[in-house]
């Protein structure tokens, strides 16, 4: 089956993810993580891809960022990927594919998903085990909404800025936002979007964004459709 077109939308932020090939470690050295972070800086800055949140995990990587064009978020991480996977390969004397396929995204509806999805994102290294506290890993955006540290490339969304009038209030917000579990629902919901690449967001969204795109916005339900008795 012919795989989808994505749903990219000039000014909708997007859930971008992209794994290793085979769910390979993609990441051996902090120096690698880095170099992967200064390439998608200078990538973002050069497409015009607002990034708002971030992890690097072991074998894959969650982007939360808003594109300026329709070409902003495949050029970027188009640029990225290329740059990575020849630095990966010639440091460790390898050969063929880093990455596993294209890139995954799915829309995401700004007023009701964007912040859960965010969310989504700082979590994982405590959801997979990696840490216990979100603080403790390095490699996320969470150090820099709770102001632990300040990545200046980084481009908060205005939900994020919504959550208080100071960068303190704002912060707090967002510490005991984080350390509250996710729900299944929500995670499940978050997770099948973004792996089947269908937009994250409200009914009134969908209505609106439909007549821009050509594919469809919902899953089709499962099974034949039934037959109309002609009697």
């Amino acid at each position: 089956m012919a795989r989808l077109p994505r749903v990219i939308l000039a000014g909708y932020p997007l859930h971008i993810m992209v794994r290793g090939n085979n769910s390979q470690e993609i990441f051996l050295s902090d120096d690698e993580r880095r170099s992967y972070l200064e390439w998608l800086r200078d990538a973002a800055r050069e497409y015009e891809l607002a990034i708002h949140a971030y992890v690097l995990m072991p074998s894959y990587v969650h982007i939360l960022a808003t594109p300026k064009t329709y070409l902003s978020a495949t050029r970027t991480m188009q640029s990225v990927g290329r740059r990575y996977a020849q630095m990966f390969n010639q440091k460790h004397k390898r050969t063929g594919t880093v990455w596993e396929g294209r890139f995954k995204s799915a829309l995401i509806d700004p007023e009701m998903y964007l912040l859960l999805c965010q969310k989504y994102i700082e979590q994982d290294p405590v959801r997979s085990g990696l840490v216990q506290n979100p603080d403790d890993w390095s490699w996320s955006t969470y150090r820099h909404h709770v102001g632990a540290e300040v990545v200046p490339w980084i481009s908060d969304h205005s939900k994020y800025w919504s959550l208080g009038n100071t960068p303190f209030e704002r912060q707090l917000a967002w510490q005991k936002a984080v350390s509250e579990q996710i729900s299944i629902g929500d995670f499940e919901k978050v997770s099948n979007h973004l792996n089947y690449g269908w937009p994250l967001a409200s009914p009134e969204l969908l209505a609106k964004i439909a007549p821009k795109t050509t594919r469809p916005l919902i899953p089709r339900k499962a099974g034949r459709p039934k037959k109309i008795d002609p009697s």
